[in-house]
């Protein structure tokens, strides 16, 4: 089975995923880690946390210079989406409901600043 390496890009004390999204498929594996080695967390949302293996916590925290690795346990469709943050406090409202058999990677539009330039699949409900 195939594994999809994402890396969180530090820009400017955002994280930015390296891929917008990752395929959900069974038995498949996809490994999250920050380029700069610092810190991070993911919001999982609902669909995501139920097809994740081992099941992450919310928020689930990427320690310094390590990586998480999970197993996609599905490949059904669902609305399935995660956001990067590096604030515990960020935890987001609301999560896109939109149903695919991806794994939707955002960055937090709060923390976004005016002229930023990420993709719309980066943010709720595109």
């Amino acid at each position: 089975m195939a594994t999809t390496d994402v890396s969180f890009l530090n820009d400017g004390g955002v994280y930015v995923p390296s891929v917008g999204s990752v395929p959900v498929v069974r038995g498949e594996t996809v490994s999250f880690k920050t380029s700069d080695g610092g810190p991070a967390l993911l919001y999982f949302s609902p669909d995501a946390a139920a097809v994740l293996s081992p099941k992450p916590t919310s928020p689930f925290a990427i320690h310094a210079a390590q990586s998480a690795v999970f197993t996609f346990t599905s490949s059904a469709p669902g609305a399935y989406s995660a956001y990067v943050c590096t604030e515990s406090n960020a935890a987001p409202a609301v999560f896109p409901t939109e149903s695919a058999a991806e794994l939707f990677l955002m960055v937090d539009p709060l923390l976004i600043q005016p002229g930023f330039g990420i993709t719309d699949n980066m943010t709720p409900g595109h």
